[in-house]
């Protein structure tokens, strides 16, 4: 492990701001989503957007991508508009998600989505949880080429684990691709978490484990009752000494026992890799709570330490919050290597003054480099606990000095 620099970077917040607000242009549910700079300069904003006027949780069917484009860095948006393809029949019995993932150092934009058929013959809710078998879906659009000329290939459950959920991730200084992936690889297991990897520009892949747990009494419930528990998202860090740092959300049973810990909340788990993600340490607990971390990527800052987006937990006794009736994002940092984290900042209300009071408040965001110094970090705020419902993307700039 090596030591940061005692030079210690500055984070601070320059501003805090709305990015997206589309519910006036009749879109109240901004689920997920992926933003992307496009070739000509344009943001483009991939989301589901669900057709169900009473939607709660994202594997209800009905979910279908828009994406909305901003020309003038994202102070204003066109109105969305329905991605889709031809194998989807019928919007109300399917759902499907489809966008840009990651442009690599050859210029090639790598594309996945999923695509669903209802398993239930009525109502809107996949029946059957323990392991959603939608077809995974990807496709490369080398630098030149026409979008309407890419392939797109499927990658039926059963390709690298039965319930594959693929995340963001990185391009490594060697050119290898290194992107999250976690679910469950047999029925009535735990989920897992791993990784894929490519050394030839996303043209193929493989998987390989990160963190695993077999046994079934981490659950809350009974097997086959619902979800499953386990490792499931991940955010990767790649530390100033070549280590790739793996910040993984341990679900349910995993890493309770903690002092002042609370029956609900979960807790993050460190695992690193020494060869480029080909083999991954045991994965062990962190002092870091809480749930809804950043996706795919985290921030290493000059002096070497870490910073992570999540969401505060249950518990109100692990930080000093200045509201502790409320929930909100926590962006905490850490200067050794992902061992130990504290709260760099704390927000718990939106730049409108909206209190985060529910635990769903401050979702997954995303960390997008400005410039030399500057980054957004981006993040979902679903305030389902008001009327009518309020949901939009937030952003933090935040400047990065030594």
């Amino acid at each position: 492990m090596t030591t940061p620099d005692c030079r210690r970077s500055t984070v601070t917040i320059e501003d805090f701001a709305i990015c997206l607000d589309l519910r006036d242009q009749g879109f109240a549910d901004v689920i997920g989503g992926r933003l992307f700079a496009e070739d000509d300069g344009a943001l483009s904003f991939h989301f589901g957007h669900s057709l169900i006027s009473d939607y709660t949780e994202d594997d209800w069917v009905g979910t279908h991508t828009y994406v909305t484009r901003s020309r003038d860095g994202g102070a204003t948006w066109c109105r969305p508009e329905m991605v889709t393809m031809p194998r989807v029949k019928d919007l109300t019995k399917e759902s499907f998600f489809w966008g840009p993932l990651c442009r690599t150092r050859e210029g090639t934009v790598l594309y996945s989505g999923t695509h669903q058929v209802m398993d239930a013959a009525e109502g809107t809710h996949h029946h059957d949880l323990s392991m959603r078998d939608y077809m995974l879906l990807y496709a490369r659009c080398e630098k030149t080429q026409p979008e309407s000329e890419m392939r797109i290939v499927e990658w039926p459950p059963g390709t690298f684990m039965g319930e594959q959920f693929l995340e963001g991730g990185f391009q490594l200084p060697s050119g290898r691709l290194v992107f999250t992936m976690w679910g469950v690889m047999e029925r009535g297991e735990n989920w897992r978490c791993g990784v894929l990897l490519s050394d030839d520009d996303g043209r193929t892949w493989r998987f390989r484990t990160v963190g695993y747990e077999p046994d079934l009494a981490i659950r809350d419930n009974p097997p086959g009752s619902g979800y499953p528990a386990g490792f499931n998202e991940q955010t990767l860090f790649l530390a100033r000494d070549g280590a790739v740092v793996s910040i993984i959300r341990g679900r349910e049973g995993l890493g309770r026992g903690v002092p002042g810990g609370g029956r609900q909340d979960t807790w993050f788990f460190r695992s690193e890799s020494r060869d480029e993600g080909e083999t991954w340490s045991t994965p062990e607990p962190t002092n870091l709570p809480g749930t809804g971390a950043t996706g795919g990527q985290g921030l290493t800052l000059p002096d070497g330490s870490l910073l992570i987006g999540c969401r505060i937990p249950y518990s109100r006794t692990y930080y000093g919050l200045p509201e502790p009736e409320l929930y909100g994002l926590n962006l905490a940092r850490s200067f050794d290597q992902g061992w130990t984290w504290a709260p760099e900042f704390i927000i718990q209300r939106d730049p409108e003054g909206h209190a985060f009071n529910t635990h769903h408040c401050a979702m997954n965001g995303f960390f997008r480099r400005i410039s030399e110094t500057e980054y957004d970090y981006i993040f979902g705020f679903f305030g389902h606990a008001y009327e009518p419902k309020l949901q939009r993307l937030l952003r933090l700039r935040l400047n990065i000095a030594e």
